[in-house]
Parts: structure tokens; C-alpha cells; sequence
């Protein structure tokens, strides 16, 4: 087993039913960045929040994200 699948494997022991769900929309997240499907991605994305932005594009959606992360570092 890689060093990777071993951290993972020890992570998932911790985890809550409700952990395991966000982890799965995650994973479909990925997976479908990995399908190039950049509006099914964005909108499975604002799925996850409740906060729905409504990105019209990809680049919106990054930029809103980074600006988010400036204001928390500030």
C-alpha cells in the first residue's frame, strides 16, 4: 500500500456518516474536474454550500474563492 492510501486509510477511520458524505461529493467533484465538465463541476461545487454564489464561469468562481481567502488572512 503507497504511503498516500495508508494516511487515507487512517483519516477514514475517524470520520462521522456526515464526513462521509462531503468526502464523496468531493471525490465526484474531482472526478468530474477530471471530465473537463466545468459547469456540472461549478454547480455541483455551489451544491455543497448553502451559501449558493452562482458563478457564471470558472475564473468568477477562483477569484471569488481567492478574495475570500485574502479577507481571512487579513
Amino acid at each position: 500500500m503507497t504511503v498516500a492510501a495508508s494516511e487515507l486509510t487512517q483519516m477514514m477511520k475517524t470520520l462521522t456518516e456526515e464526513d462521509y458524505s462531503s468526502v464523496i461529493k468531493y471525490v465526484e467533484f474531482l472526478v468530474s474536474s477530471r471530465k473537463k465538465n466545468t459547469k456540472a463541476t461549478i454547480r455541483q461545487i455551489q451544491e455543497m454550500f448553502t451559501d449558493n454564489k452562482g458563478w457564471i464561469s470558472e475564473e468568477e468562481m477562483l477569484s471569488d474563492m481567492a478574495a475570500f481567502r485574502r479577507s481571512r488572512l487579513a
